[in-house]
């Protein structure tokens, strides 16, 4: 089963692509950190439907923990 076939068949192949980056302007965090502390984990991000790896332009990178500094979460 060919996956591009399946999904044009569902027509989840005829939109635009949504911008991670610009998803959520306001920086309203409270859907994504479940557990309220002010910063996102790579679980919740993942639970709230988010792939990794978070870059450093996408909303939610301020809110997570960049261990190693180099732009990317979760790589």
């Amino acid at each position: 089963m060919n996956p591009d076939e399946v999904n044009a068949s569902l027509g989840l192949t005829d939109s635009d692509p949504s911008d991670s980056t610009s998803s959520n302007k306001n920086a309203d965090i409270s859907s994504v950190d479940t557990n309220g502390n002010g910063q996102v984990t790579i679980k919740e991000a993942k639970e709230a439907g988010y792939s990794m790896p978070i870059t450093s332009d996408h909303w939610l990178y301020p809110y997570m923990h960049d261990a190693d500094m180099d732009g990317m979460i979760g790589e």
